[in-house]
């Protein structure tokens, strides 16, 4: 063997062993890095779990939960037409996120006869620290373009009794639809009267029929004390107003403890009345959303005039609901929806 071969030789034992060790140090480096990676993995989530825990624990037994529950229900139940919020799942909704946001996802509901149907679901959150309440209400609509429940403000509602009462408004598409229905279905529906009056004024006027009431439209001083969003169609405006609705008390946690049902009866109603100057008060004491000002200047309307309503919505069997058009001071009607036969 001559000098050069075992050069050779040397130098291809000493590439095999120069590739082996190289093996070895990238396997021994990739180990590494994964156990490193699972470590700070690991620290993370133990960090995590230490801070979340007794920042979760906190949250749900300062009340700041059922508060914030209790916010947003009052938000979307004082104006969002015929539809209420599930109470029974705001005892454990809302949560609060590692950036201390507290978000909610709370069911939403039509009272259609004696159903409680679902129609959807109302989704809100806010920083702890900053920034104001954000929500969206998300209704499962069943047709393309379905419009929404609302009540509307004549010239002769809007403004104190003008000398010529208006003319009385043509009969609304809907009952041309009831008529084809049989009578072993409810339905609910809303509608606007063609002047102010006093909540148990309406009472009086729609307890001849056999429907429940379940909300009535304030007119807290909007487009005359001061402007709010609106849209208009000839001597008609739509507002985005506050509703009356039924009784719903809370304990001092905040914690919803006993519910009307309805606006029907007349102690019902004057509870109800009561309770919403409460709701109101509280809402802006403990809320922090964008409509807020705008409350602040309804509830100074309110406390210097007389509360006033300009419509409701009921529910109830479809022929007392095709009743409801003999009052000439019913007009603008609604239909929220229809089910079958669930009324006592």
């Amino acid at each position: 063997m001559d000098k050069d071969d075992v050069l050779n030789e040397w130098t291809e034992e000493e590439n095999k062993v120069d590739k082996k060790s190289a093996k070895k140090l990238v396997w021994r480096t990739r180990i590494s890095i994964t156990f490193t990676v699972i470590r700070t993995l690991l620290a993370i989530l133990l960090l995590y779990i230490v801070y979340m825990i007794p920042t979760s624990i906190y949250y749900d037994t300062s009340g700041k939960a059922d508060e914030f529950n209790r916010v947003v229900t009052t938000m979307v139940e004082l104006r969002y037409p015929g539809i209420a919020v599930d109470l029974h799942e705001t005892w454990h909704a809302a949560e609060i996120t590692p950036f201390l946001t507290q978000k909610t996802t709370l069911p939403i509901y039509r009272q259609v006869g004696e159903w409680k149907v679902a129609v959807g679901e109302v989704t809100a959150s806010k920083s702890i620290l900053f920034g104001k309440i954000n929500y969206s209400v998300d209704l499962d609509n069943k047709y393309i373009d379905e419009g929404e429940m609302g009540f509307a403000l004549s010239s002769y509602a809007l403004h104190d009794k003008p000398a010529t009462p208006p003319s009385n408004p043509n009969p609304s598409p809907l009952f041309d639809q009831l008529e084809k229905i049989d009578d072993g279905h409810v339905a609910q529906v809303s509608f606007s009267t063609r002047e102010r009056m006093e909540p148990e004024q309406l009472r009086k006027i729609i307890s001849k029929y056999d429907v429940e009431i379940h909300q009535m439209p304030i007119y807290a001083g909007e487009l005359k004390a001061f402007n709010v969003g609106m849209s208009s169609s000839g001597s008609l405006t739509w507002v985005d107003g506050l509703l009356l609705r039924p009784f719903i008390e809370y304990d001092d946690k905040n914690r919803w403890s006993s519910k009307n049902h309805a606006l029907t009866r007349q102690e019902d109603l004057a509870h109800a009345v009561d309770q919403f100057y409460q709701d109101l008060e509280w809402l802006i004491e403990h809320g922090d959303y964008y409509d807020k000002e705008t409350d602040e200047k309804r509830l100074s309307y309110l406390k210097e005039n007389e509360l006033a309503v300009y419509g409701a919505t009921v529910t109830g069997p479809i022929r007392e609901i095709e009743r409801l058009k003999e009052e000439e001071m019913f007009y603008e009607f609604n239909l929220g929806g229809i089910e079958v036969w669930n009324w006592e």
